[in-house]
């Protein structure tokens, strides 16, 4: 069952193209690990290590406010923050 995606098309927007100072846009490198970010977080993430991610780095949401929006604690807000950065390291092979 495909979970439904939240992401608003200016998120999708800073994902698909925020570049820092020094990064070259066209490097094929750069643009390849951000279409595998965008389908990390679109397919491999659950929903609440999805929610997590988006409301910390797309949002700037503090954790502490993100487990009361969500219903947890802190504890595992950072415990679903980890497991998804675990599964961005392990699909970053494929770079």
């Amino acid at each position: 069952m495909k979970k439904e995606i939240s992401f608003t098309p200016e998120m999708m927007e800073q994902l698909s193209y925020y570049k820092h100072e020094n990064e070259d846009i066209s490097d094929p490198r750069i643009l390849r690990m951000k279409k595998i970010m965008k389908i990390v977080l679109e397919n491999e993430l659950t929903k609440r290590q999805h929610d997590c991610i988006v409301m910390r780095y797309f949002e700037n949401t503090p954790v502490k406010e993100i487990a009361e929006k969500i219903g947890i604690s802190p504890a595992a807000v950072y415990k679903h923050l980890h497991k998804a950065m675990v599964t961005f390291k392990k699909c970053a092979v494929y770079l």
